[in-house]
C-alpha cells in the first residue's frame, strides 16, 4: 500500500475541517489550500470526491466553503484511505477472503504473509479516528511551543 499525494492531501483537508467541526465554521478552499500547502485545483477535485462520499458538504456564496458532516470521532482513517487510494492490500491475493483471481491462492507460500501485512495495516488505520489525529496534532503543537525559545 502506498499513500499518494491525493490521499495525503485528502487526509490533511479533512483534518483542517475537523478542527472547525465544533464551531460549525465553514472553511474556504483557499484557507485549506494555504494552511496545508495543497494546490487549489487539485484540492477542488479532492473535495468533490469527499463530498460525493458524504464526508463533507459545502456552502456556496460569500462566506462559503466546506464543513464536515460527521463528528471527527466517527470518521475513521481507514475509511478515507480506502476511499481515496483503493484497497490496502499490497497484492490482490492479500485479502483474507480471496476471490481466486490468480488461481494459486491455495498453494502460494506468500499469501499468508500478504494477508498478515493487510491485517496489520487494517488494525492500525481502522482504529484511528480524526478525533485521535486532532489530539495528536494538539500534542505536537504544544511540544513545539514548549521547545521554542527567544534570544
Amino acid at each position: 500500500m502506498k499513500i499518494t499525494y491525493k490521499g495525503d492531501y485528502a487526509l490533511k483537508a479533512l483534518l483542517e475541517l475537523a478542527f472547525d467541526y465544533e464551531s460549525k465554521q465553514v472553511v474556504s478552499l483557499t484557507d485549506i489550500s494555504k494552511r496545508q500547502n495543497i494546490p487549489v485545483k487539485y484540492l477542488e477535485q479532492i473535495m468533490l470526491i469527499l463530498k460525493g462520499a458524504g464526508f463533507i458538504s459545502s456552502k456556496r456564496g460569500i462566506g462559503g466553503g466546506f464543513f464536515l458532516l460527521k463528528p471527527p470521532e466517527e470518521i475513521v482513517l481507514g475509511d478515507i484511505v480506502r476511499m481515496i487510494e483503493g484497497p490496502i492490500e499490497p497484492i490482490a491475493c492479500g485479502k483474507r477472503i480471496h476471490d481466486y483471481q490468480c488461481g494459486e491462492e491455495d498453494d502460494c507460500v506468500f499469501r499468508e504473509i500478504w494477508v498478515n501485512v493487510t491485517d496489520a495495516i487494517s488494525e492500525i488505520i481502522d482504529h484511528i479516528t480524526f478525533a485521535d489525529i486532532m489530539e495528536r496534532a494538539r500534542e505536537m503543537h504544544a511540544k513545539k511551543i514548549e521547545y521554542m525559545y527567544h534570544i
